[in-house]
């Protein structure tokens, strides 16, 4: 299918308070969550006045300060920081494995925590920051075990709520893929969708560099696609997009982004594409591919496409750059192709990647 994006899920808040700030949203629960275990904890240390108890105590009030200054922190760069995500699953685990380190037996019933801190990662943030929880946790276990007097006295249980941690990760790990699969994924031909082709595209303009200058982002609408519909029905028309975009992958080369937007528009972003010949040879190749696609549930069909094509190197003058502003330019160029009549290939001009004015 092309360069998959493997890490797209890149933040979802999963109770919907904040649906665009899923670091908000956990701020907010360190902040509420950590309240309720403290009020309970506080509880139990006027009660039993035991030394582990205020140990625990103590490592919970610094947790929920911890959820304040996130929170803090958030509201004063709302902009999602990979630095701070980072720091902020390390400390959620690590608060956890302190707290059963410092409180032993007292600190037990805060074990359901750790399985609570992976499943906010994976659900949030995907496998990477799955992975970092998982590998803190099952560190802070390991010291524990190696060095806390009630864990050294029960190996037995700490193995197996290591063996449990990592079971549960590589079980959430397989789920998170195949959701964060689903949500990049057009459901009808398994192309990759108008969110990832935009990651991909952002990915390429970062590099700013050789790889920008030899990209081009190739738009297809296929002419006739409405005749098979009006004639045969959705259903055959569904069947149709399927058998172009299975040709398609087969067609295009390794490495390549192939995307459909909708409809019968289909992108490919391809990469080390050397100047317009190049971009028009992979456009001649989709024609070629059209040309092959002639029968969809029994029927027979004819289609062709007419192709808008944008090299990226036309707007990397411009600062406002961006995958937005390429998708429009080569759409224009695709409408130009359209008047030219059906199977044409048109280029993006310099006009097509100004910004928009208002």
């Amino acid at each position: 299918m092309g360069a998959a994006n493997r890490h797209s899920w890149w933040g979802q808040a999963v109770f919907g308070v904040f649906p665009k700030s899923p670091e908000k949203e956990q701020a907010i629960l360190r902040i509420a969550c950590g309240s309720l275990v403290l009020l309970a904890y506080l509880t139990f240390a006027l009660v039993s006045r035991s030394e582990d108890a205020y140990m625990v105590l103590a490592a919970i009030a610094f947790y929920v300060t911890f959820g304040i200054v996130t929170y803090v922190a958030v509201q004063i760069g709302p902009a999602r920081s990979h630095l701070r995500l980072t720091l902020a699953t390390v400390v959620d685990q690590a608060t956890v494995a302190t707290a059963l380190a410092v409180g032993g037996e007292t600190a037990l019933p805060l074990l359901w925590v750790v399985f609570w801190f992976l499943v906010g990662a994976g659900c949030r943030y995907g496998r990477r920051m799955l992975a970092l929880s998982c590998a803190v946790a099952l560190a802070g276990f390991a010291s524990l075990m190696h060095w806390q007097a009630w864990w050294q006295a029960n190996i037995a249980a700490g193995l197996g709520l290591t063996f449990s941690v990592a079971a549960i990760s590589l079980y959430l790990a397989v789920l998170v893929y195949r959701l964060e699969k689903q949500a990049a994924t057009d459901p009808l031909t398994g192309l990759s969708n108008r969110v990832r082709l935009e990651q991909a595209i952002g990915r390429t303009l970062i590099t700013r560099g050789t790889e920008v200058h030899q990209t081009a982002l190739l738009l297809i609408d296929l002419d006739g696609f409405k005749e098979v519909n009006d004639s045969h029905g959705h259903a055959v028309g569904d069947e149709l997009l399927q058998c172009f975009a299975t040709a398609l992958v087969g067609g295009m080369r390794r490495g390549d982004t192939l995307a459909r937007l909708g409809g019968d528009e289909f992108v490919v972003l391809a990469h080390h594409v050397y100047g317009q010949e190049g971009a028009l040879r992979i456009a001649d190749s989709i024609h070629a591919i059209l040309g092959d696609v002639r029968t969809a549930g029994g029927h027979p069909t004819s289609v062709s496409g007419s192709i808008g094509v944008c090299m990226l190197a036309e707007g990397t003058g411009s600062s406002t750059l961006d995958a937005r502003t390429i998708l429009r330019a080569a759409d224009n160029a695709m409408y130009r192709a359209k008047t030219r009549g059906k199977g044409q290939t048109a280029f993006a001009e310099a006009t097509d990647m100004q910004p928009m004015t208002t």
